[in-house]
């Protein structure tokens, strides 16, 4: 039986950068990408299984989700991404790895959070989102009150939203978003939840970026 595609989501406006071009390894993956498409609505149905879900928001290269999937294949692992080499790295990672248990949303996240329903996710990640740090481009940022008030709603009692950010105006941006929504219960932390140092994170400290990170907790409604 012919596999079906998952419809397309309504988009709001996608900002993407043009931080590198795909390499050759990356567009062959590509042309893959519909193995790894999450093929429904339904998480446990695009899995065939009931599991932990993480679902990961803007995964660059995907080298953290990754990594998080092959050391826990007992959880079902959903990256969202919109940038297309790093997509291809993705795929390319979990084939040499061997890893199952990734499933990929070509599209902006807040769209697909609004997609899924309610009490649905154990833990969310957005790993150092895109800074935009001309003034002029803050409007862009992914965590706002909105995005905060709808990952809340997506989250299962005591699931978890881990952020981290090496922008200090954004950090106190996030802080003030999340500080709004009752629902959750959290702050900075030391450490976010079972990640490796990402390559933005890496580039963010070398540059002399402080990394600030955050976690916040659903609490019972």
């Amino acid at each position: 039986m012919k596999k079906e595609k998952p419809e397309s989501l309504p988009q709001r406006r996608v900002y993407v950068r043009r931080r590198s071009r795909t390499t050759v390894a990356q567009a062959r993956a590509l042309e893959r990408l519909d193995e790894y498409l999450l093929s429904s609505a339904s998480i446990e149905e695009a899995f065939g299984r009931t599991a932990p879900v993480l679902v990961e928001i803007g995964f660059g290269n995907g080298n953290a989700l990754a990594e998080f999937a092959s050391l826990n294949p007992e959880w079902n692992c959903v990256g969202v991404e919109v940038f297309r080499p790093g997509i291809g790295a993705l795929i390319n990672r979990c084939e040499q790895q061997d890893i199952k248990n990734v499933r990929i949303v070509d599209g902006e996240g807040l769209t697909y959070l609004e997609s899924i329903p309610d009490n649905s996710l154990d833990l969310i990640w957005v790993l150092f989102p895109d800074p935009w740090p001309k003034t002029r481009h803050h409007k862009r940022r992914l965590i706002t009150r909105e995005f905060a008030k709808v990952a809340a709603g997506k989250l299962k009692f005591e699931g978890k939203l881990a952020i981290a950010t090496d922008w200090a105006s954004y950090a106190e941006e996030i802080e003030e978003a999340l500080g709004d929504v009752d629902a959750l219960i959290g702050g900075i932390v030391k450490g976010t939840s079972d990640r490796i140092t990402t390559k933005y994170e890496i580039r963010g400290i070398r540059l002399g970026h402080s990394v600030t990170e955050f976690e916040y907790v659903k609490r019972e409604s």
